[in-house]
């Protein structure tokens, strides 16, 4: 495998691929692949080790307010433990506008790849992440392409990271015009705003038995009051790609994520970028060193589809009790949706795995405080995936569990809300929105 040369030209030349419903698509069906829960395990003649890395088109800090639900981890793909053996994944988001129509920051296309190779004396990892037709800030950025391309490759001996292919096609920043060979690290005044570093690169590891590298073409970091209603203190990247490769194999792996709210493509790019994945918080299989990551978003309001007054996502991965754990949550308090047809004070879903002694556990989990549809309370012991019919919209799913009964991972959804028939909120037929989402597999590397 070799460094995409090329790539980045290519990747907006070429026609425009299918859309791909990544929102509700991944809470759906789940990112098993791409996670590793359906990696094929690498060959026992392959160089020992294991891959780690991601790749996503944006990202935006908690404090950046409802904007960061918009710019949280778009189109991310994860790289697989166990590799991709020879395959390219995909994951693919057309269109994004975030903040008042885009006044934040606009794209036309993102796109993140991972692809591994292993033989027997040596291993690559590159992940790659595109983002074609971009506009920060009013044009305060602007940029026909911009690629991280982060590439780690190992032999017997050493393992070495480098961001070749990493590359800036038209860019602008404040009307003048970036060389495409901009150096590594370059940081750049934002008038107004703050400023932003351009290829930021960071490697880790000690290039014996463990090495990576972090690429992120554009990190926008605010210091200053503005226009645009972000605080000071949030920071914002375009293009991040990061590979890893350790000598390491463990006895088990961990996927998962949670959110506390999302919707699917059918309900309007608007609507659907404003809800977003709001407070995303996920874990790759090497899971979370030990700690229990956390993420959250405040009040959130858009056009009287969804409210809510706070979100929390956590997740755990790691060993525990003499095996591996996996395990994401999601809340969201004062919930109110399509008109306060449905109203929560408290909406927490749960989902755990356990892999120990060979054996894969599955714990899914939901609870409420005074959740009513229509009015009417509903029961505390309500039983998993009861389908509550909505007059003149469709129906909410109440504890949505998919468990499925072998591979994959255990998904809930507190609430999913699907739209069936013409209405007055003017949802579209087909639209999707769900709210607490969570998500885990643990399973054998």
């Amino acid at each position: 495998m070799r460094p995409r040369t090329g790539s980045l030209v290519r990747s907006i030349t070429a026609p425009a691929r299918r859309k791909l419903v990544t929102l509700v698509a991944g809470t759906l069906a789940g990112f098993a692949v791409a996670l590793g829960a359906g990696a094929a395990p690498a060959s026992a003649a392959g160089l020992p080790g294991s891959f780690h890395g991601n790749a996503y088109g944006t990202s935006a800090t908690a404090d950046a307010g409802p904007v960061a639900a918009s710019l949280g981890r778009n189109a991310i793909e994860y790289c697989p433990c166990r590799g991709t053996n020879g395959k390219v994944l995909t994951n693919t988001i057309e269109h994004l506008a975030a903040g008042d129509n885009g006044k934040v920051l606009t794209a036309d296309e993102l796109r993140s790849t991972v692809l591994t190779q292993r033989a027997a004396t040596t291993a690559e990892v590159q992940d790659t992440a595109t983002v074609s037709g971009l506009s920060m800030s009013h044009g305060l950025i602007t940029a026909t392409a911009v690629e991280a391309v982060a590439t780690v490759s190992a032999n017997a001996t050493t393992i070495t990271g480098s961001p070749d292919g990493s590359a800036f096609l038209g860019l602008k920043i404040n009307g003048q015009p970036i060389s495409a060979d901009v150096k590594p690290n370059t940081t750049i005044a934002l008038p107004g705003l703050g400023s932003v570093v351009l290829k930021r690169v960071a490697k880790g590891g000690d290039g014996k038995s463990d090495g990576s590298i972090t690429v992120e073409m554009l990190v926008v970091t605010v210091t200053r009051s503005n226009g645009f209603n972000l605080p000071v203190g949030v920071k914002i990247v375009v293009a991040h790609a990061r590979s890893e490769f350790d000598r390491t194999q463990p006895a088990a792996v961990v996927a998962g994520q949670a959110y506390v709210t999302d919707a699917n493509a059918a309900i309007g790019d608007d609507l659907q970028n404003r809800i977003g994945r709001a407070a995303l918080v996920t874990m790759g299989c090497e899971g979370t060193h030990g700690q229990t990551l956390t993420n959250n978003v405040g009040a959130l309001s858009v056009d009287g589809v969804l409210s809510l007054g706070t979100g929390t996502t956590t997740a755990f991965g790691g060993p525990s009790n003499g095996g591996t754990l996996a395990r994401t949550t999601a809340q969201v308090q004062s919930a109110s949706l399509l008109g306060g047809l449905i109203t929560a004070g408290v909406i927490t879903a749960t989902a755990q795995e356990t892999f120990k002694g060979g054996k894969r556990t599955r714990t899914p989990g939901f609870s409420f405080v005074g959740l009513k549809v229509a009015g009417v309370p509903v029961p505390i012991k309500v039983a998993p995936n009861t389908k509550v019919v909505l007059p003149g919209i469709g129906f909410v799913v109440i504890d949505e569990q998919l468990v499925p009964s072998t591979g994959g991972r255990t998904q809930v959804n507190g609430l999913h809300v699907k739209v069936t028939t013409a209405n007055l909120l003017h949802l579209p037929v087909g639209a999707e929105i769900i709210v607490a989402h969570a998500e885990a597999a643990a399973f054998a590397f």
